[in-house]
């Protein structure tokens, strides 16, 4: 079962973006470039479309809490477009938004079950995944409460936790830290992978058994898509793509389609043919962009 803004579903058959944002605000820590709002809905939904003729069946929006999250702006995108949408529980991390510092972990899970099982907020609209992260920096105690509680959400409601990585040192901290707090790392999702320059580093962190994101695709500013495709290559050659996620972590308007930018399509247009080229197979193509997306957002296939 997988839950998205318009209700529950029993899967979804086709290729899946797991790592998005259809609206996002960050205009206080990054810029007027990092939002996507009502004003930019209509874009959105045109460029979801677009990807939709080119296969797309399924998207997940990764906005939080102070992060510009908007469950009935995302309802509506998704109700036009024609895609089933899955919303996020879940904290900002930069800053950690007041409840963080005001609530114990306990109180923290339970915010999170709520927006999981009742609804964000008055919405009724329930999230269908869980996102946390770190900003640069030491880990401080705000940072822990995040963590553990948002695995004993996980734990409680099956959900996966997908956590944001500013750095790529930081993997690790999540990793070890959602484990010891007693999540199965088949259930974690760790972000923005593709900063890990070598795949002996890929395979390292990959035998711990968690889900790792190639998520900045077409984010030129992060890392050309040539050597994103090389690292993916090499991945399936290591016989991780059952661990891998594609994406594109699409968060500017600049990216938008209306601004030149290749927005959602990106890995569809740009990517997967560059995989093509580079000998991966249609088989692991697929395994990255449906199997493993549908099994993350499963709430079925998890061990609460």
């Amino acid at each position: 079962m997988i839950r998205t803004v318009t209700g529950d579903l029993p899967g979804i058959a086709g290729p899946i973006l797991a790592h998005e944002h259809l609206q996002i605000d960050l205009c206080c820590q990054k810029g007027p470039e990092v939002v996507l709002c009502v004003a930019d809905q209509e874009d959105v939904i045109n460029d979801l479309s677009a990807a939709r003729q080119l296969g797309l069946m399924g998207v997940v929006d990764l906005s939080t809490e102070g992060s510009g999250r908007d469950p009935a702006a995302l309802r509506n995108i998704s109700l036009k477009a024609g895609l089933p949408v899955v919303g996020a529980a879940g904290f900002y991390w930069d800053p950690y938004p007041q409840v963080v510092f005001d609530s114990s972990v306990e109180a923290l899970r339970d915010i999170l079950i709520r927006e999981l099982s009742e609804g964000i907020g008055d919405t009724g609209i329930r999230a269908g995944i869980i996102k946390i992260g770190t900003y640069l920096g030491e880990f401080g105690v705000a940072a822990l409460r995040v963590f553990q509680a948002a695995a004993l959400a996980s734990r409680a409601t099956g959900a996966t936790v997908v956590t944001h990585t500013s750095a790529a040192e930081q993997a690790a901290w999540h990793l070890d830290t959602l484990v010891r707090a007693g999540m199965d790392p088949a259930r974690i999702l760790i972000s923005h992978m593709g900063t890990f320059h070598g795949i002996a580093q890929l395979i390292e962190f990959g035998r711990h058994g968690t889900m790792m994101g190639i998520d900045q695709i077409g984010l030129a500013a992060r890392r050309p898509n040539a050597e994103l495709a090389d690292l993916v290559r090499d991945a399936c050659a290591a016989g991780l793509e059952n661990q891998i996620i594609l994406s594109s972590d699409m968060a500017r308007k600049t990216r938008l389609q209306r601004y030149g930018g290749s927005s959602y399509s990106a890995v569809f247009v740009d990517f997967i043919p560059m995989l093509r080229q580079r000998g991966v197979s249609a088989a692991q193509i697929e395994i990255m962009m449906c199997r493993n997306p549908q099994r993350i957002l499963d709430f079925t296939s998890s061990k609460p």
